[in-house]
């Protein structure tokens, strides 16, 4: 008898979530780069990536995405959604955070 009041406190958690995350859209370049600070510091370099001064990582900031060109030439990107108001950050994975 115990698992259906868990049942119900994990649903009162997730099922919120779960709704916030469908009225979730891809976030548009605009959008990331005013909601990213120090997006204006970064300039554009021949490889496609922008870089801020004395930093060796670059950046390719598009529509719902940035990548992360690291200095041994790999890169990482991450899906980034939002509902106008709120951003969220989705990995490769699947993991969701904060953006």
């Amino acid at each position: 008898m115990r698992t259906l009041p868990a049942l119900a406190g994990f649903l009162a958690i997730v099922l919120p979530a779960i709704a916030f995350a469908q009225n979730m859209r891809a976030a548009s370049e605009a959008e990331i780069r005013q909601h990213l600070p120090g997006t204006s510091e970064l300039k554009e370099s021949s490889n496609g990536y922008e870089y801020r001064e004395g930093n060796e990582n670059g950046y390719k900031i598009g529509n719902g995405q940035v990548c992360v060109r690291f200095p041994d030439k790999s890169t990482d990107c991450v899906s980034v959604k939002t509902d106008g108001k709120n951003f969220q950050m989705i990995d490769r994975k699947g993991g969701r955070t904060r953006f």
